[in-house]
């Protein structure tokens, strides 16, 4: 009777040796000092919860974030993402997103029946000249840009939201990797002396998702949907399709860490921890500036909490291994570098062992030979799109292994985990970039 499941076994050894874990979720398996969290959290799991019952708790969150509604989600930022495509539906028929945008974008896209337009780029993330010069010359109606990327490179939003404004074109920001953005608004960035990211909130933006436990600290699957102030959809017309990716029963404890994590950021209690570890990280990098390119960081990155650290030693998969072994758990690596999120759970003493532990590797990859040049842009792609992706994966299928699927017409979606951009969708042809990067052993749905 009191045997421990397996579930249970697997999540409590996970990582046990790991001194300090920096990915998401924010609040890093710590508890937090919310006071409606305890010991006896479960006497709370008892569904009743219904979005009419919440809407002062809503208006809260409004006045918080200053909109003109905010909508709480817990089905994470894809069910951010899903209702922004069905409302997009109603109105639009081509959409513009990027290379980068989240797999639950694609299936928004499938779902709601729209037609992607996807944005020329040179990266994954494209730059701020290259949006612009997309929405000139593709004759899209709207444009949903995921933003910030994963690795916490920015554009000039106000310059993209301003076009599209003056162009009547519908703007939609994904901002799942910047839900803490919010927190550090101009008043506070003044105080500080410093610039930071502006949420898209306060930007001409017409709707913004933000998925909050990645750097709030909630609960995973919290989310927040934002219509801006003076965004063209209204409350009533997101409340069309925003049940088509709800459940029927809402969780309690979802909503009661949503709401903790959301008053926890906006208090100075809150924001002196956000400082403190942004200080940590700028003191970090001041370090790496010292080492060269043995090891160093990626400085497009703009989001103070994270850095992308890389070396002309190893791959970022080699640095993981390196830190690992002592202790230190990163987000992602690939070939090009290691992701590092860093939060408000982190203490000066976990900063201290970081800088103890980077100075300790400095030796060791100064004595390895310099690493051959990574192609940059290895998943950059220009998806030939032959059908509509609803067509396409509402289709009868057929298997075939990846060497056989040239040129036929994929009824599928495989994505890059993380941070889950699609490497292939329903409509878009296999071309011999796929062959090149995709694991040879794949199975492909393809159109019969």
């Amino acid at each position: 009777m009191n045997q421990v499941s397996s579930t249970y076994k697997l999540i409590a050894s996970h990582n046990q040796d790991i001194q300090i874990s920096l990915y998401t979720p924010a609040h890093q398996g710590i508890k937090s000092n919310g006071h409606r969290l305890s010991e006896e959290i479960y006497q709370y799991d008892a569904p009743f919860l219904t979005r009419p019952r919440t809407e002062n708790i809503e208006k809260h969150f409004s006045k918080l974030y200053g909109t003109k509604h905010t909508f709480w989600l817990t089905g994470g930022g894809s069910q951010g993402d899903l209702t922004i495509c069905a409302l997009l539906g109603t109105r639009y028929k081509r959409v513009a997103i990027a290379l980068n945008s989240h797999i639950s974008t694609i299936n928004g896209i499938i779902l709601a029946g729209l037609e992607p337009y996807f944005i020329p780029s040179v990266s994954l993330m494209p730059t701020t000249d290259e949006v612009i010069t997309a929405l000139e010359t593709s004759g899209v109606s709207a444009l949903l840009l995921t933003h910030p990327s994963y690795q916490g490179v920015i554009l000039d939003l106000e310059k993209v939201a301003d076009y599209c404004h003056q162009h009547d074109i519908a703007l939609a920001i994904d901002e799942a990797h910047g839900g803490h953005f919010p927190f550090f608004d101009s008043q506070w960035q003044s105080t500080k002396g410093q610039s930071f990211p502006h949420s898209a909130i306060a930007f001409k933006a017409d709707i913004v998702s933000h998925s909050m436990h990645k750097y709030t600290g909630s609960l995973v699957q919290t989310a927040l949907l934002h219509l801006p102030t003076n965004s063209r959809f209204t409350v009533d017309e997101v409340m069309g399709v925003l049940p088509l990716f709800e459940t029927t029963t809402r969780s309690n404890l979802l909503m009661l860490s949503l709401e903790d994590a959301i008053n926890r950021g906006f208090s100075e209690e809150g924001k002196a921890l956000s400082w403190q570890a942004i200080q940590e990280c700028d003191r970090l990098r001041s370090q790496l500036d010292r080492y060269g390119t043995v090891l160093t960081y990626d400085a497009q990155v703009n989001d103070p909490l994270k850095i992308d650290l890389k070396s002309d030693r190893l791959t970022g998969a080699e640095l993981e291994e390196l830190l690992y072994d002592r202790g230190i758990d990163g987000e992602f690596a690939d070939e090009e570098g290691l992701l590092l999120i860093f939060s408000f759970h982190h203490s000066q003493k976990d900063f201290q062992f970081m800088r103890e532990t980077l100075a300790e590797i400095v030796p060791i990859l100064r004595e390895k030979a310099k690493k051959d040049n990574i192609h940059k842009n290895h998943f950059c792609r220009k998806p030939q799109i032959k059908m509509l992706p609803k067509d396409a994966f509402f289709t009868q299928k057929e298997k075939l292994p990846l060497s056989q699927a040239l040129g036929r017409i994929s009824s599928c979606c495989i994505q890059k985990v993380p941070p889950a951009s699609p490497l292939l969708i329903p409509g878009e042809e296999i071309t011999d970039w796929h062959l090149n990067v995709l694991d040879d052993r794949t199975i492909i749905d393809t159109i019969c």
